[in-house]
């Protein structure tokens, strides 16, 4: 044949005519070439290249003999002709073309292009691809296709498809029958709609499991759309794609119709030995001596024991020593005639723990028992996921601790079981003193490690003496049974100093303290409630006392905790209302007498309550967080007045603010206070900010703070010193300006040799620090002198002048 190709001179300069007959030869697809009949219809192979020769199996030469129509076996014009003039009745056979024969069973995908020459001749340029396999693939698919929707859509059991958010995505029509839902109103819905509250804890676990990659098997109830529940056991599988889970296809089946072929088992032999041989779960029949006659593979399986070996053999050695008893009875149960259900546990030879439900039941042959059929169903997860839900449902599992759920079961089991009238059982409520600040501050991961410490170390204390719970929050129980009143005070005792001693959270160092409210049993009340609201109502008080005490219920304190529930509401209004007014005492020079500054103190002149004294109202606030705001006023109100006093001529002098501890550890404090003095006007060296020694608890955040209070000039006075948790290592890093000794021992400076030690060693450590020391409390003559002989630097007390309103501090100073 000739090959004709472009003439012009960049494709000759190139390629030569035999370089395009090596193209076509060695093309990897089978190419041919045809001339074509009236220059439109496929005639004669001319041409065939080595891949189509290998492909048809043919010589070379041998294809060139045929026809398009011999070749692929097309009946020609002729051959429709004689198929019209056949009978009917007689089948036409067509002629066997070579190719038929050389590739039957292939797939060929023939693909033809007419082209024309220069000298006006057409032929057809035919290419042949072999798509067998790709032919195979997807004929593949559609089967596979096809069994899958077949396996879904007519599924007997619920199947249905969820994607990872929890959506129904599709439903088979027995889920659409038995949940009572509609195919749109199904696939707009979260599966969390259908479960019932208490499972759905335990199913979320699954859940989230199988979106790890692995098969669940769980039990669970659900409701349907008209509100009927029902038991359904689920297999949980999920779809991957590489290696990402898509969705999660789920078989649900319906125990109460697994119920009803057991049934069916005891009816029909036929029945039962396909349920047998194919069940998931061991089936075993028994003589009525409790000896293996016929078992299923499960059974081997979950006994590690090959069937051989138990037949004839009993059961009995392999339950549990403490169940066989028990076992035994029940299985003499079933010989009465009637099925019986009953769980027992075993260890088989792999040495595995395995928990089993039991349904074992009667066969009778001619009305009387001869043999007993016994089903079990591997509980073991089921009932650890049980133990699990369970244990989570009345235990803390921040602390391990019973929650409140199982306080209130075992004081109601307390109530209704205590016979003895000699003992009283005792309910301690124990509230965690200023923990909201500490978690705040330090952040609630702290607070949980905090919380960890202190329920370890009061289930330490307690021992065998009583329970201890995790109530709430920061609120801890405990129930201590048959107990006499003065051991319930002991104990009160020996928690309070134990929990006081220092935690060690990673490095830092936490002081805590709490507030105790005990009741009795029946002294005090004899329901739940009744106790919870007297130990409520003592531990409040027991704040109102100071914190750090206990208290026991009593009369009185219901009094006034009726009393405090009233304050605590005006208390919130009585800012916006104007009610807070400050009083102000003067210091004095030791030397001098003369004033040397000013202290403001808070007062409460509440329209319904009258004149409240700070030590009712100030702890109320302080647990309220209401500090904070009253606070910010107190700083404002004394910046102004002092600011005033100087405007009127009087000498200016510092005026002392005292600072709660949540106060101090406000994120804005410096801010706020740098603002105040800019309002009123006041130089920042006439304005002192008083703390206490428990800033200590975290020195290094303290010292940052006053550090920060200092660069903008205010003075810094440590008050009530000597009571608290400080060091002379902080004290000295501590930017102090004033050290105040509390007033509880000048007090007692006349009488307690110890108080006079203490002043005056407070007095010398303040000098030596360059820290001026302020009295407070000086009442009378005879304090005032003794501590002029340590040289203290200022008085303050009733001996000089009590707080007074602020129009009347200018007197003072004349």
């Amino acid at each position: 044949m000739e090959i004709y190709y472009n003439e012009s001179s960049t494709l000759n300069s190139k390629f030569s005519k035999s370089d395009f007959v090596r193209f076509i030869e060695n093309f990897p697809e089978p190419i041919c070439i045809l001339t074509l009949k009236e220059r439109q219809y496929p005639d004669h192979f001319i041409y065939a290249n080595e891949a189509a020769v290998k492909l048809t199996g043919m010589e070379k030469e041998d294809i060139y003999l045929y026809s398009w129509e011999d070749m692929f076996g097309v009946p020609s014009d002729s051959d429709f002709e004689a198929l019209k003039n056949e009978h009917r009745s007689k089948m036409y056979k067509a002629n066997s073309s070579p190719l038929k024969k050389n590739l039957e069973g292939r797939a060929l995908k023939v693909s033809g292009h007419a082209i024309e020459l220069e000298d006006g001749n057409r032929y057809l340029i035919l290419t042949i691809i072999d798509v067998t396999e790709h032919q195979d693939t997807r004929n593949k698919l559609k089967k596979s296709t096809r069994e899958f929707e077949s396996l879904f859509y007519h599924n007997p059991d619920i199947v249905f498809t969820i994607n990872p958010e929890g959506i129904f995505t599709n439903s088979n029509a027995t889920g659409l029958k038995i949940l009572k839902y509609s195919y749109n109103e199904i696939t707009s819905m979260s599966f969390r709609n259908l479960i019932v509250p208490e499972d759905l804890d335990v199913t979320n676990d699954y859940f989230f499991e199988v979106l790890k990659g692995n098969t669940a098997e769980f039990k669970i109830s659900v409701i349907n759309r008209e509100g009927s529940v029902f038991n359904i056991d689920i297999t949980a599988v999920p779809t991957i794609l590489d290696g990402e889970v898509v969705e999660v296809i789920c078989v649900a089946r319906d125990i109460t119709e697994q119920i009803r072929i057991e049934n069916l088992l005891k009816e029909s032999e036929q029945r039962y030995r396909a349920l047998f041989e194919h069940n998931i779960d061991p089936v075993i029949t028994f003589d009525l001596e409790g000896n293996f006659l016929v078992v299923n593979d499960a059974t081997e399986k979950i006994l590690g024991v090959p069937s051989e070996e138990l037949i004839g053999k009993p059961f009995l050695p392999f339950i549990d020593k403490n169940k066989q008893m028990e076992t035994i009875a029940n299985f003499q149960k079933v010989q009465s005639g009637r099925p019986h259900q009953y769980e027992t546990s075993l260890h088989n030879h792999k040495g595995e723990h395995v928990l089993l439900h039991i349904t074992v039941i009667p066969v009778f042959i001619e009305s009387k028992l001869s043999a007993v059929h016994c089903i079990g169903k591997d509980i073991t997860n089921i009932k650890r996921n049980e133990d699990k839900a369970n244990f989570m449902a009345y235990h803390d599992m921040l602390t391990g601790l019973g929650n409140q759920r199982l306080f209130q079961k075992d004081l109601r089991s307390v109530i209704e079981t205590q016979t003895s009238e000699k003992h009283n059982s005792a309910v301690l409520m124990i509230d965690l003193d200023r923990f909201k600040f500490i978690n705040d501050y330090l952040g609630h991961e702290m607070g949980d490690a905090l919380l960890q410490q202190v329920s370890e170390r009061l289930v330490k204390i307690m021992g065998h003496d009583g329970t201890v719970y995790r109530y709430a929050g920061d609120e801890f129980t405990i129930i201590m049974q048959n107990i006499n009143e003065s051991k319930v005070l002991l104990k009160a005792q020996t928690l309070i100093s134990e929990i006081g001693k220092h935690f060690d959270l990673d490095g830092f160092e936490a002081i805590l303290t709490a507030s105790i409210g005990i009741s009795l049993f029946p002294k005090h009340a004899t329901d739940i409630k009744g106790l919870m609201r007297a130990s409520d109502h003592a531990m409040y008080y027991a704040k109102r006392q100071g914190r750090n005490n206990y208290q026991m219920y009593n009369a009185q304190i219901e009094g006034l905790s009726k009393t405090d529930l009233h304050m605590e509401t005006l208390l919130h209004k009585a800012l916006d209302k104007q009610e807070f007014v400050l009083y102000y005492q003067p210091q004095y020079d030791a030397a001098t007498l003369e004033v040397s500054g000013i202290e403001a103190l808070l007062r409460w002149n509440s329209k319904d309550l009258g004149m409240v004294s700070p030590a009712d109202f100030i702890p109320l606030a302080e647990e309220t967080g209401m500090i904070v705001p009253i606070g910010e006023w107190v700083i404002r109100e004394a910046c102004s007045q002092n600011k005033e006093w100087q405007r009127q001529g009087l000498p200016p002098v510092p005026v002392s603010v005292n600072l709660s501890l949540r106060q101090f550890y406000q994120t804005d404090l410096v801010e706020k206070v740098g603002l105040i003095l800019k309002e009123t006007k006041l130089d920042p060296k006439y304005l002192e900010l008083e703390i206490t020694e428990t800033i200590a608890m975290q020195p290094d955040i303290a010292i940052h703070v006053l550090n920060e209070l200092k660069a903008i000039g205010v003075l810094i006075a440590m008050d009530d010193f000597g009571t608290g948790y400080s060091s002379l290592n902080y004290l000295r890093r501590f930017p102090i300006d004033h050290l105040k000794i509390d007033k509880a021992f000048v007090q007692g400076i006349q009488q307690d040799e110890e108080d006079r030690s203490i002043i005056a060693t407070i007095i010398a450590l303040g000098h030596n620090l360059n820290m001026p020391v302020i009295a407070e409390g000086v009442e009378t003559e005879e304090q005032a002198n003794l501590l002029k002989s340590y040289k203290c630097d200022m008085f303050q007390g009733y001996l000089y002048s009590r707080p007074l309103p602020a129009e009347m501090i200018p007197a003072k100073f004349k």
